[in-house]
């Protein structure tokens, strides 16, 4: 009888590639830690219609650029050039990933029947400043 073995990275690669495209499989892989994260979260499913967050961060590169609470932004972005692209984008709502983008390739999005929660509903705000 013979016994295969697969390493950790190949097991995390099969899983993604089940649910996700190989474009964003292979962007995502770059990132093995934050991969094997989200591979936790994939199934999770979206927010409700009637879901009220209380908190939402949103990070480029790891970096908070968003913070709202309680209806009112807590911080805005520090010094983030008008024309930055981020490799990584994560929305975080109530502590918990609700959307996830690498290389402007979506992993997850949770948030996509939520009222007032649609991404492009922010477009506004990428021609304002940003205040601390």
């Amino acid at each position: 009888m013979t016994t295969t073995i697969q390493s950790p990275d190949l097991m995390l690669a099969q899983t993604l590639r089940a649910k996700l495209p190989v474009d964003t499989v292979t962007a995502l892989l770059a990132y093995p830690n934050i991969a094997a994260d989200l591979a936790l979260v994939l199934d999770q499913p979206p927010l409700g219609t009637d879901y009220v967050p209380r908190e939402i961060e949103v990070l480029y590169d790891d970096v908070t650029v968003l913070h709202w609470r309680d209806g009112r932004i807590q911080a805005q972005c520090a010094d983030v050039e008008i024309d930055y692209t981020p490799t990584l984008v994560e929305w975080l709502i109530d502590g918990d990933t609700a959307y996830f983008s690498v290389q402007g390739l979506e992993v997850i999005n949770r948030i996509k029947i939520l009222p007032l929660m649609d991404l492009e509903s922010l477009d506004p705000l990428k021609e304002e400043p940003c205040k601390p």
